[in-house]
């Protein structure tokens, strides 16, 4: 298989999964990080960058047919931090996505809390990007929960 896909979070909880997944399927990986990774997979290509970066996120999308964001900042001291990452940084992707030519589809990772924006911050800023990606993206999944107990990574690596 010779199709690529842009993966965002990465390094996450979700993003690791999910690039492991793609990789045992044929894949070919391109993924962001904000630090320098090392050479693991000839399948894998590391993007130095972030949501910040037009750069990075033209890069990141070169050549590839499908677009999976789960980056997203879930802790900060003031709104605005929500803001650029989960809505602007989202949006940034987009339209990176858009302009590449290449990207056929795009799946954006949101969060159930984005049902309920006067929750917090995060809720809210989920709720927007959701709003304003709604009419782009291919699927917007809402993930109803995180569970770091090594019991669950059978079940979200599925």
């Amino acid at each position: 298989m010779n199709q690529t896909v842009a993966v965002t979070g990465a390094t996450g909880f979700i993003g690791k999964y999910i690039i492991d997944n793609l990789l045992a399927r044929g894949f070919h990986v391109r993924a962001l990080t904000r630090t320098a990774r090392a050479h693991v997979n000839d399948n894998l290509t590391w993007v130095r960058g972030s949501l910040e970066d037009t750069h990075s996120l033209s890069e990141l999308v070169t050549g590839a047919s499908a677009v999976v964001h789960c980056a997203g900042q879930v802790r900060g001291h003031k709104e605005e931090i929500f803001t650029r990452c989960n809505v602007d940084g989202s949006l940034r992707l987009m339209q990176a996505a858009k302009e590449s030519g290449f990207c056929q589809r795009f799946l954006f990772i949101s969060s159930l809390a984005a049902r309920h924006p006067e929750l917090s911050w995060y809720a809210n800023s989920k709720h927007v990007a959701e709003q304003q990606l709604t009419a782009m993206a291919d699927a917007i999944i809402r993930w109803a929960f995180f569970a770091r107990q090594p019991c669950m990574v059978p079940a979200i690596k599925s």
